[in-house]
């Protein structure tokens, strides 16, 4: 069991798993943000090289340092956002159910839960060359319930073994075991890495 609490626990539900995004996800954030970073900074160093000293361009040389400035405060807060909703994309799964926590924009959050003994089928896919080599792909979980039949995350970590170990847990919860034993079927996320 993992020591880790959320919002909506209920007494005697411990967590087996938290399942969370893989960190090659945030190569593009990392990118985007280096490229709002280092796009502004290089205008800016071709202004003031070409036209130094800037007095006697004045307000060329003002209009293109706010512009600059402008271009990189909106890199940063469009990498904080998709920092964010990938950050909060994660799978928590207890003793008694499985929630899926999706982060659907900045500010819009849905949380959608399941029990353990509905879980009919899971799906790990992993496709695709860079995937393939840092072993991350999408999981599929397909339950019983009504209105939520399919769970969905993408990119996390060894989604095939991951889809088997929930549908472990999900055999030992149909067959009444407790679940005192799973240290061989903790899943390699950390969940100190989530929110």
């Amino acid at each position: 069991m993992l020591d880790f609490t959320f919002p909506g626990q209920r007494e005697g539900e411990d967590v087996l798993a938290v399942i969370n995004k893989h960190p090659v996800v945030y190569a593009r954030i990392i990118a985007a943000f280096l490229v709002a970073i280092l796009l502004p900074l290089i205008i800016f160093l071709i202004v003031w090289f070409n036209f130094y000293p800037l007095d006697t361009y004045y307000q060329g040389g003002m209009v293109i340092g706010v512009l600059s400035c402008i271009v990189l405060l909106y890199g940063l807060l469009f990498s904080c956002i998709k920092w964010i909703n990938e950050e909060f994309d994660i799978f928590v799964l207890t003793t008694d159910r499985l929630i899926d926590i999706t982060q659907i924009t900045f500010l819009k959050r849905s949380v959608t839960s399941t029990p353990l003994e509905q879980i009919q089928d899971t799906t790990g896919i992993i496709s695709g060359t860079i995937p393939t080599l840092f072993n991350y792909g999408d999981l599929t979980v397909q339950t019983a319930a009504g209105n939520a039949s399919e769970f969905f995350i993408d990119r996390i970590s060894d989604p095939e073994d991951v889809a088997r170990k929930i549908l472990d847990w999900a055999d030992t919860k149909r067959r009444g075991e407790t679940f005192a034993n799973t240290d061989d079927l903790e899943c390699e996320n950390d969940p100190d890495d989530t929110p």
